[in-house]
């Protein structure tokens, strides 16, 4: 990047407009969910977005060196917002105007969601989604690293989706396999999630087209 530090405080001011979103997607998958476990599965998500952390998740950080005084008791979004402020974006008010492309990627994911059938929906937020969120916050946390300007505390919502998720993403790749005893649900998986890709590409390119220009509107 011509411009690191541009680069991330940009993505700083974008991407809270599509993942402080995430539990309204939870939900809506929530309930097209049948099975009691698949629900009570994917609502242990959504505890732990409000914060709330369990012995063992809290275990998984201390091993990793994470204080869980540093995220136990706080929303997502306030951890998110932390690493706003740290990073030099101040201006985080949730009313204020998101980008058209943003809006675009998250009335889109939703709509995907609202309007599939259940196995297209798990397909996008479990495979599409969760299941790989380690693989695109992890350069961050090392690009955050090598700006050198935040310690761990700051930037502590990427470590912890990193660390405490996997057994999030285990959990939900056993929901999708007991989604696939029959070929339209495995279409449907399958279709959820390349959809859900999809729509995080066409974010992603633009961002990345703006961290090209170093700082340059585009």
């Amino acid at each position: 990047m011509p411009d690191l530090g541009w680069a991330i405080r940009d993505f700083a001011v974008q991407y809270p407009g599509y993942c402080a979103h995430f539990p309204r997607y939870l939900t809506m998958v929530i309930s097209k969910l049948e099975s009691p476990d698949h629900r009570m599965t994917l609502m242990q998500n959504l505890i732990e977005e409000s914060g709330m952390l369990d012995e063992e998740e809290i275990a998984v950080l201390v091993e990793h060196g994470i204080d869980p005084e540093w995220v136990q008791g706080i929303p997502h979004p306030k951890l998110f917002e932390r690493f706003q402020h740290a990073i030099g974006v101040n201006d985080t008010d949730e009313v204020a105007d998101d980008t058209l492309e943003v809006i675009c990627w998250r009335e889109s994911f939703y709509h995907l969601l609202a309007n599939g059938s259940p196995a297209e929906a798990l397909g996008a937020i479990g495979l599409g989604t969760e299941n790989v969120v380690n693989k695109i916050y992890t350069p961050l946390i090392r690009a955050i690293e090598r700006l050198g300007t935040l310690d761990r505390q700051q930037y502590v919502f990427f470590e912890l989706h990193c660390e405490v998720d996997d057994d999030h993403h285990e959990a939900l790749l056993n929901i999708a396999h007991d989604f696939t005893d029959n070929p339209q649900n495995r279409f449907d998986l399958r279709k959820g999630m390349l959809k859900a890709l999809g729509l995080r590409v066409i974010f992603w390119e633009w961002m990345h087209k703006r961290a090209r220009r170093g700082g340059v509107d585009s």
